[in-house]
């Protein structure tokens, strides 16, 4: 074969390998349907959608989500991840008509929950080797998408609730460990069992996010802080992030697939209904209280 010269990748050198790396151009075109993808200076932003306005959280989508995680953290030209949503919510709600649950339950409890939920959370610390950016720009469930990310900005219009125990069902596909991690034991315990309604500013105050931001300025944010991590060596930066990471890696090792497996037992045994209901009513309720407080104060000025 000759003596191997390593390839000069704008910033890094790689050498040859027998099977390289694949590429954005690769795999942008695979995920069209599910992410909006575009990469500049090293730093790639990944924005989940459905027909190019907030995601509907699908079985299909649930699936796409860890394979980006594999491939986006196999690219090597990949140096900031920023993660999020598309349009005014966060995810918007769930696709009812897909799949029929009863008839296709054994799957749906170990290809779609177990398997690619546990994947999901994995992706994220584990498979994405380089800083990661949340932006949870507007309402929605999964927010521990965001929160596993490094660094976590909120739209100041966007709220976080965990709908499990209002569907029936046991908060274990990781969303315990990334609320446990971010805010405490206690005030997660009680956000769980109460459904409660995390507003921006309160997420702030518990810890859950870093920075809130108008609706607007959300995204140019993101771009600003992935910007200024970029200015930092690369293997610096790169090791920085998985010595940030022990902590999740230690707490997603202890937990996550015995707690997804509990929650995937009493889905078998109590056979819940996915449905929009509990989130519809509990965004609704929010929605209310929202424009509450907002009148209220308005009516102070």
């Amino acid at each position: 074969m000759g003596k191997l010269k390593p390839r000069d990748r704008g910033g890094y050198k790689e050498h040859p390998h027998v099977i390289p790396h694949i590429t954005l151009e690769e795999y942008a075109p695979k995920f069209k349907e599910f992410f909006t993808l575009k990469r500049e200076g090293g730093i790639l932003e990944a924005k989940f959608h459905t027909n190019g306005g907030s995601l509907i959280w699908s079985a299909q989508v649930h699936r796409a989500i860890w394979q980006l995680c594999t491939y986006a953290g196999q690219d090597m030209d990949n140096e900031i991840i920023i993660f999020g949503g598309t349009g005014e919510n966060w995810i918007a709600g769930q696709d009812e008509t897909g799949i029929d649950e009863e008839e296709n339950r054994d799957w749906m409890i170990y290809d779609h929950m177990y398997y690619d939920g546990t994947n999901i959370c994995e992706g994220f610390i584990f498979d994405l080797e380089v800083p990661t950016i949340g932006v949870i720009n507007g309402p929605g469930f999964h927010t521990e998408m965001a929160l596993f990310c490094d660094i976590t900005l909120m739209s100041e219009d966007a709220y976080i609730i965990d709908p499990h125990y209002e569907a029936g069902m046991v908060p274990g596909d990781g969303i315990q460990i990334a609320f446990r991690e971010c805010m405490g034991i206690k005030r997660a315990n009680y956000a769980m069992l109460m459904c409660e309604k995390i507003d921006a500013k309160k997420a702030l105050d518990f810890g859950m996010v870093n920075e809130v931001l108008p609706k607007d300025k959300v995204y140019d944010r993101a771009w600003e802080i992935a910007r200024h991590l970029m200015r930092g060596k690369r293997t610096m930066r790169r090791v920085t992030t998985q010595v940030l990471r022990a902590p999740w890696k230690e707490a997603l090792s202890k937990e996550l697939r015995h707690a997804f497996g509990a929650e995937m037992m009493v889905t078998a045994i109590e056979k819940p209904t996915h449905s929009n209901k509990p989130w519809s009513n509990l965004t609704d309720e929010q929605k209310a209280e929202m424009e509450r407080v907002k009148a209220e104060q308005e009516g102070k000025k």
